[in-house]
């Protein structure tokens, strides 16, 4: 198990990824609007008033998506450090590790795989090919091997300290393939999709409702700021729905409850 501590370093910049170990998602570029570039550009502010101009584009558009997040291309609050405490908070932490173990376990395969190639073609990550590789080649399939037992061990066998919330289904196919001797990634690949399903739903929209509940209150409490310095001239003023129309403005969340409640 000394092996595992390597497993959760991702990789910042995964090398070309040959046909034989395409991903089986489609990998969306973010898109961001040029004109809103060109204009950040334009302005010549300090660094933290730059920080709060990204921190203020949270459009639709402009939100990372969750793959995004997860290979670290998000900027401002959707950065994969912030998403990953996130997921500390909510006691689901195991998601997000066993992403990024097996996608770094995929590109250890696929290094493995590129490396022998020329010397040991009919080598296809499986035990029963290993009898092709001179002893360096057997030694860097053994590490490899090493990696998918901790991988098992720490997040599929049933009781391991960071069970997945996986389907009986795909727990055994996912064991059943490793006893066998296949330690392509490929067979990670179902638990995967399931766990990236998992946050798509449940971690990924709540992430986003925390960010946007913080803005929220961070906006009041820069409006309850700039208004206090007028205050004694304004007590004329102090209806009593004035505060349901700011709330309205700044706190978007609650925008609907109150309409409900006028």
């Amino acid at each position: 198990m000394h092996q595992q501590s390597t497993l959760f370093i991702d990789s910042p910049a995964a090398p070309t990824v040959p046909s034989y170990f395409a991903p089986s998602s489609k990998q969306h570029k973010q898109r961001r609007s040029v004109s809103s570039f060109a204009s950040r550009q334009s302005h010549h502010s300090s660094s933290s008033s730059s920080e709060n101009d990204d921190d203020d584009d949270d459009s639709l558009v402009n939100r990372p998506s969750l793959h995004q997040i997860l290979v670290n291309q998000g900027r401002g609050q959707y950065t994969l450090d912030s998403f990953g405490a996130f997921l500390q908070s909510q006691f689901c932490y195991e998601n997000l590790a066993f992403w990024l173990a097996s996608r770094q376990y995929k590109l250890c395969a696929q290094s493995l795989f590129q490396s022998v190639q020329s010397s040991a073609p009919m080598f296809t990550l499986h035990s029963d090919t290993a009898h092709h590789l001179n002893q360096s080649q057997s030694r860097a399939f053994s590490d490899l091997q090493s990696k998918m037992r901790a991988i098992l061990e720490t997040f599929v066998l049933p009781s391991s300290p960071h069970e997945l919330n996986l389907s009986d289904a795909v727990r055994c196919r996912l064991l059943r393939s490793v006893a066998e001797g296949d330690y392509h990634p490929q067979v990670l690949e179902q638990a995967r999709e399931s766990i990236m399903d998992l946050m798509k739903c449940s971690s990924y929209p709540m992430f986003l409702e925390t960010i946007a509940a913080k803005r929220a209150s961070n906006a009041g409490s820069s409006q309850s700021t700039s208004s206090s310095s007028t205050q004694q001239d304004s007590h004329s003023d102090g209806s009593s729905g004035s505060w349901r129309n700011k709330a309205k403005h700044h706190f978007k969340l609650v925008s609907k409850m109150l309409k409900r409640n006028p």
